[in-house]
């Protein structure tokens, strides 16, 4: 799969008789995964699916750019075209967009779910598009009678429902952050934790404690992940990810770890000491090797 990284002053080579699926993307979702498989299915020629590098609306949000890259990697696209979007894009009208953008990359077909809207107070919609391509528009996907949205799975995972978020997106939720060095509070109780610095402006789970899987260089770990504010040693001001990575005992320090959760173990309370909070997390991490055999 190419990728293909432009702006409005740095447009690609114009690829005649191109598939476009239309979109933000964030999560990468399952009702987004159904525009790419008909982007590819329904492709006379190139098959691809376009997203701005800097995202619309209020964060925080589920991916990064680097994120629906890899996720994107097991659909049957050809392309990913990645518009590094500035301020005059918000001011363009729908018929803007459509002739500065979506054209000089020979777009000819579209694929866009039923909600779709673009340009300047989204005010385009899907007839403006049948103007100028052949437009396939893919109903909205639903479970449970609702429809699967980024904010349906940003609701669950500030619920800690992470099982039923992991059901709309088709797939783990993952942060991916650098490791910093912490307060060392961990190896006190023999549950040394990497300290994880988000490297982009996530949705954080409820806090609480988690079964996950920690990726360090590629090789994935069973994890005991903790999201809150430490309220036994020293109550922070914000929540943090802690991850204690069960069977490892290399230096981490400085590394890019993708953190995916899997199941919520239990909500965060303070413990009368130190000895308590072990005795805990010796019982968390059972469960957790039990969940992961």
């Amino acid at each position: 799969m190419k990728t293909i990284r432009f702006n409005l002053d740095n447009l690609p080579a114009k690829e005649e008789g191109l598939t476009l699926a239309l979109g933000n993307f964030d999560g990468l979702h399952r009702g987004h995964q159904r525009l790419f498989v008909e982007a590819s299915l329904s492709a006379s020629k190139e098959a691809g699916a376009m997203f701005f590098a800097s995202p619309f609306g209020k964060g925080p949000y589920l991916s990064s750019v680097a994120d629906k890259c890899r996720y994107a990697l097991s659909s049957r696209l050809d392309a990913l075209y990645i518009f590094d979007n500035d301020e005059r894009l918000y001011s363009f009208s729908a018929k803007e967009f459509i002739e500065k953008v979506l054209l000089p990359l020979g777009t000819k077909r579209v694929v866009v779910g039923e909600d779709f809207r673009y340009g300047h107070n989204r005010e385009g919609g899907i007839e403006l598009l049948k103007d100028y391509f052949d437009v396939e528009v893919v109903p909205l996907l639903e479970e449970k009678g609702q429809k699967i949205s980024s904010t349906w799975i940003k609701a669950l995972l500030s619920e800690g429902k992470i099982e039923e978020a992991n059901e709309l997106l088709g797939h783990s939720y993952e942060i991916a952050g650098n490791v910093s060095r912490g307060y060392q509070n961990g190896v006190k109780i023999g549950y040394p934790t990497a300290n994880i610095i988000p490297t982009f402006p996530y949705v954080l789970p409820r806090n609480g404690v988690y079964c996950g899987v920690v990726y360090v260089l590629g090789k994935a770990y069973r994890a005991m992940i903790n999201v809150g504010t430490n309220p036994t040693v020293g109550k922070l001001s914000k929540p943090i990810i802690e991850a204690h990575i069960l069977d490892y005992d290399e230096d981490c320090y400085d590394k890019t770890l993708y953190c995916a959760f899997l199941s919520f173990i239990r909500e965060e309370r303070k413990f009368s000491s130190l000895d308590e909070l072990k005795a805990q997390l010796k019982k968390d991490e059972a469960r957790i090797r039990d969940i992961l055999i």
